[in-house]
């Protein structure tokens, strides 16, 4: 389904000419903007707000990105030139600085407020200025006049689209950005949401001198020696429940410390048992300290939308893959996460 706002009601696949309409009307009457993601960033945030604040620099106009944690290492070779700034590593008043002077502030991969912690209550307090872009599933728009579309593979699907929509030629760059962005959303091309659009578009943004195996490899094989023994210590936490068809694994700070290796390396972990028979669903517990949990959601299966059971942690994300971040106990979430799953399986 679409989402756009236009007087608070919702418009359907009949009226999408009107989708990118307050976007677009944003774009062509402003010319300062803030481009941000969500916090703990992946390719298809980061590669989107790249893609689109290009496009913004070279229409003649100002855009800074800012983030709300600074970008991972195992990222940032798709910033050699430094063009994203953390929240988490500015002086607030330099922030606050940054976003009064913004025009428009785009809000790109999610519409959630406290997906921009540390940073929502100074987006909020500019409300007004915010669009939101993404392709997670909602029921309600953070601003009007903001984009969803649940059925595009990415947020970077919907840039090309936005771009297209403007008239705005793609470049080396740009195309690049997109391609990382729509190949991690995809599961390189893997995942439910590939279809023949996506191969039509990764297609098209090759012509501009993207090499997939040289992407493929920067996203999915770079392990370091301390990611995988990080791997070894996780895997050894492996527990199923529900006739095996629930498996998880946790990662506590120690094993972290005790391994060397770092959080943005144990992303891929979860995938590591979901291919695992006869699973159909898989939890990854992460403790990141100050007593929360960050909890990876999987589904192998179109009967459980996992979605659903993350919601009810505050978090969200798609039908197969969601995320939240939970406050308390290591061992007593997990519990309790758990025991939740059971609705899953009835």
């Amino acid at each position: 389904m679409i989402y756009t706002v236009t007087e608070n009601i919702l418009l359907r696949e009949s009226e999408r000419d009107d989708l990118w309409k307050a976007v677009k009307r944003a774009i062509q009457h402003n010319t300062r903007f803030i481009l941000c993601t969500h916090l703990d960033p992946d390719a298809d945030g980061i590669g989107s707000e790249l893609a689109l604040s290009t496009a913004l620099a070279q229409m003649g106009k100002r855009a800074v990105i800012l983030n709300p944690d600074s970008l991972p290492p195992i990222l940032q070779f798709m910033d050699p030139e430094g063009l994203i700034r953390g929240f988490d590593s500015m002086r607030l008043e330099d922030s606050r600085r940054l976003l009064e002077e913004a025009e428009v502030i785009f809000f790109l991969d999610s519409g959630v407020w406290n997906r921009l912690q540390p940073m929502t209550e100074e987006i909020a307090a500019r409300a007004g200025k915010l669009l939101c872009i993404d392709h997670h599933p909602t029921d309600k728009l953070l601003t009007k006049g903001s984009v969803v579309d649940e059925r595009a593979s990415s947020t970077g699907e919907l840039i090309y689209e936005l771009l297209a929509e403007l008239g705005h030629p793609l470049d080396e760059r740009i195309a690049y950005w997109l391609y990382c962005a729509i190949v991690k959303d995809t599961g390189s091309f893997r995942f439910e949401n590939t279809n023949p659009k996506v191969f039509k578009l990764a297609s098209e943004l090759t012509r501009y001198g993207v090499a997939p195996y040289e992407v493929y490899d920067q996203l999915f094989e770079r392990n370091s020696i301390s990611g995988v023994l990080c791997l070894g210590r996780v895997l050894d936490t492996l527990r199923f429940a529900y006739d095996n068809r629930l498996a998880y694994i946790y990662l506590t700070k120690q094993m972290l410390e005790e391994t060397g290796s770092s959080m943005e390396e144990t992303d891929n972990f979860i995938n590591v048992i979901r291919s695992i028979d006869p699973v159909q669903a898989c939890f990854f517990f992460r403790e990141l300290g100050n007593n929360k949990i960050k909890i990876s959601f999987r589904s192998k299966t179109k009967e459980i939308d996992i979605n659903l059971l993350a919601e009810k942690f505050g978090g969200g994300g798609h039908k197969r893959a969601s995320g939240a971040l939970v406050e308390g106990n290591f061992e007593e979430v997990i519990d309790k996460v758990v025991a939740a799953a059971a609705e899953c399986f009835n």
